[in-house]
This record gives structure tokens, sequence and C-alpha cells, in this order.
């Protein structure tokens, strides 16, 4: 009857795990996201010299349909500031002719909370960019570079796009 007993919880813990991750896997993607690329710092240093380039293949999308184009970043808690440049280069143009754009964005608020998710020591947050198209099938570019005063910017983890369906 005991052996009955364990073998019963053992199910209903395992259906439980398996259930919370199903839910997990199945709610990480709710913008309908269709590329996300990171990239990880070294030791959570970003350098002015370092452009992250981000390769994007274009048969994944619709041509001339609209999509989102959002920045991610992760940041710990020895980021000395409340918000962040950025000089973003990119070809999503119909001639290739590269565009540049200079971005800031706020990390945290005038309190110093950090804005975003997260907790403890590393927060992540979503930063848009905008609508974006793909006027032709090709592999398009975009690059970022920091645009802090810093020639070595401590603190910031992760930076990563993410395009999804709008």
């Amino acid at each position: 009857m005991e052996n009955l007993i364990r073998k019963n919880r053992k199910n209903k813990v395992l259906i439980a795990i398996c259930t919370i991750l199903l839910f997990v896997t199945f709610s990480c993607n709710k913008r309908g996201e269709i590329y996300s690329h990171f990239y990880e710092l070294k030791d959570a240093q970003w350098s002015q010299k370092d452009t992250l380039q981000f390769q994007i293949d274009s048969t994944l999308f619709e041509p001339n349909k609209a999509y989102g184009l959002s920045l991610e970043i992760t940041n710990n808690v020895s980021y000395s500031y409340q918000n962040i440049w950025f000089f973003i280069e990119s070809d999503l143009t119909d001639d290739s002719s590269f565009v540049k754009v200079e971005k800031e964005f706020f990390l945290a608020d005038d309190f110093g909370r950090w804005q975003g998710s997260g907790f403890g020591t590393l927060y992540q947050i979503s930063l848009p960019l905008g609508e974006i198209r793909f006027p032709a099938k090709r592999n398009y570019n975009i690059k970022i570079i920091q645009g802090m005063r810093d020639e070595s910017l401590a603190g910031i983890e992760k930076v990563g796009i993410n395009i999804f369906r709008k």
C-alpha cells in the first residue's frame, strides 16, 4: 500500500513539473518572436570599440510586412548610470545603404529603481526600436555600439535584438 502512495505522489509531482515547464515554454514567446540573438559581454564590460553585429536572414519574414523590433539589454547592479546611449546602423532600406541613428534609453527611473524585469543583481529590459519591414529577400545587418563616454562600460551583461510579429 505504501509503495502505491509513493508512486502516486511521484506521478503528481512529475505532472506538476511538466505542466509548469509547458507553461513557461509557451508564455516566453508571447510576442510571436521570429528572430532573437544576444551577445554576452565578457566580464560585463562593453568597450566603445566593440561593435555588435546582427545578421538577419530575411527568408524568415514576409516581404514588406510590418514587424516589431526591440533592443534587449541585461544589466547588473554595478551599472553606474540611469541611461544608456546607442549608435545604431542598419541596412534595412530598399537600396541597402546604411542608416545611422543615435538613441538614448533609460534603464533606471529618477529614484534609481531598475526598469524591466529581474531581481537581485540582474535586470533585463526590452527597448522598442520601432517597426521594420524587409523590402527584399536578402541578408540584413544591424550594428550596435555603446555611445556612453566610458571607454569600457561596466555592468552590461548582454545585448540583443528581437524581431516579432505585430
